[in-house]
């Protein structure tokens, strides 16, 4: 255990005992010291500098960390939550048994209720069935499983979702962990339809054949087909939503660098060798000449007057001079008689003629302002497929909020199951150029990839301008900029 530094004698100097009252060689009194402040100096230099608690100690020398990084390893949390898991081959049986149970059951009631109304008509030795209701029935639930199956194909090709998948946290998607499409979904059921020739055993080998998968993707005979990947978003992370399988650029602000010693202002100041010896003069201002003229303080946006042209105005004959004294009387002067008539009155040799009233530019009217167009609607293609119109300023976040009569005509609420989008994570504004972004000071940032491929991270507060064309990446998520 550190032992305790002795407190010295303000009077003496002389080290004092812990608890002491007064100083055992001058006999000073002692205060309380527990109640005292915190001393107001501090030695810069010398192994005392270290002594007194919570001061770090200054020193004019070269600058190194005090407190070195330490690398304390991943959360395996953190780890297992960014991880990409394949579903598993029971979990997408279960999947595609529930997605047909709604068509089951349609076409089995359809059965039913047709089989009721069937009617059986004795003719002579022959029975004569009426199965009209029973073709009504399966015809009106195959119209409707017809139609079941189609929006089922659509929803899964553009978000991964069926809702077994919902169900059991399984995603679809293509090579790259991005939407599948259209028709790779559609050559996946075509695989499945067609094992349906062996009845119940050829769906069920082909939904399950991914567990015979050699190259560790977990791929079955339809995925192959159709080059798709399903993973289960509950035990990992969703790549429809993260960046797709190489994960999205950070765009977070860098960390803090560590702890550093603080040069000490009272050190003296040593010029490098390699300075130019104008960077150590001290500044001086340069000689400015003033002109007799005018200061304009009206408009800022004027030009400078210029001396060569000026021109100066008759203030009538000097009288008096400075510091000297004269005994002889001013010149008589005539008087100026007004005119008698409209004639222009005679100019006096030497004398500047007065400045016209009227400017030249004057006669060439007023300047008009033609009126800006109104900028065009851009929409914003989300990686989800969502698309959105906007005319004006909006915000994007989880849950967006403008400040305090903050104008915004729209609020765009984005669904993240990783929270790496903020509640108000930028701010936008349409412009004819194109779309303005401001990141709102998010937790991970924002960022934008130009059409060129420059990818640029944004500064929070500093709009910066994407064109039509360009991505625009917030936390995990992105859209593309677009004309509607």
């Amino acid at each position: 255990m550190a032992q305790k530094a002795a407190d010295p004698c303000r009077n003496c100097g002389a080290a004092l005992a812990p608890g002491a009252a007064f100083c055992t060689l001058c006999g000073t009194a002692v205060a309380n010291r527990a109640a005292s402040p915190a001393p107001t100096q501090v030695t810069l230099q010398g192994p005392e500098a270290h002594t007194v608690p919570g001061i770090i100690a200054v020193g004019a020398g070269a600058t190194a960390p005090l407190v070195a990084p330490v690398q304390v390893g991943v959360d395996p949390r953190i780890a297992a939550a960014t991880a990409l898991v394949p579903g598993g081959a029971g979990r997408r049986l279960v999947a595609k048994i529930i997605d047909g149970v709604l068509p089951s059951l349609l076409i089995g009631v359809a059965a039913l209720i047709g089989s009721l109304k069937v009617k059986v008509t004795q003719v002579g030795e022959f029975a004569q069935l009426d199965l009209t209701w029973l073709l009504v029935a399966t015809s009106i639930a195959s119209l409707l499983s017809l139609g079941y199956f189609i929006w089922l194909w659509l929803w899964e090709a553009k978000s991964g979702k069926t809702p077994g998948n919902l169900m059991l946290g399984l995603r679809t998607t293509n090579m790259d962990g991005g939407p599948a499409g259209l028709l790779a979904i559609f050559l996946r059921y075509l695989i499945v339809g067609v094992s349906s020739i062996v009845p119940t055993i050829g769906p069920i080998l082909v939904l399950i054949s991914n567990t015979w998968d050699a190259n560790g993707k977990k791929q079955g005979w339809h995925d192959k087909v159709a080059h798709t990947l399903v993973f289960n978003v509950k035990a990992g992370r969703d790549p429809l939503e993260t960046g797709g399988i190489a994960e999205r650029v950070n765009y977070a602000p860098a960390p803090v660098s560590t702890i550093s010693q603080v040069a000490s202002p009272m050190a003296p100041h040593t010029p490098s060798p390699m300075a130019s010896p104008a960077a150590e003069r001290p500044f001086e201002a340069p000689a400015v000449a003033f002109h007799n003229q005018p200061v304009s303080q009206g408009n800022p946006f004027a030009p400078p007057s210029n001396p060569q042209t000026h021109i100066p105005v008759d203030q009538g004959p000097i009288t008096t001079v400075p510091g000297a004294t004269s005994s002889a009387p001013p010149a008589y002067a005539p008087p100026v008689s007004a005119p008698s008539s409209f004639a222009p009155p005679a100019q006096v040799v030497g004398q500047v003629p007065p400045i016209a009233d009227t400017l030249p530019d004057e006669e060439a009217g007023e300047t008009r302002v033609r009126p800006l167009s109104q900028p065009q609607a851009l929409r914003l293609t989300f990686d989800d497929g969502r698309t959105e119109d906007v005319g004006g300023a909006a915000l994007i976040g989880r849950n967006p909020a403008g400040y305090d009569g903050e104008m915004i005509s729209r609020l765009i609420s984005i669904q993240d199951s990783s929270r790496s989008v903020s509640k108000t994570h930028l701010h936008i504004r349409v412009s004819g150029e194109g779309l303005w972004v401001t990141d709102r000071n998010s937790t991970n940032g924002s960022g934008i990839t130009h059409p060129s491929g420059s990818m640029v991270p944004l500064a929070g507060g500093k709009p910066a301008l994407a064109e039509p064309g360009s991505t625009v990446h917030f936390g995990d998520r992105h859209f593309v900029v677009g004309r509607a």
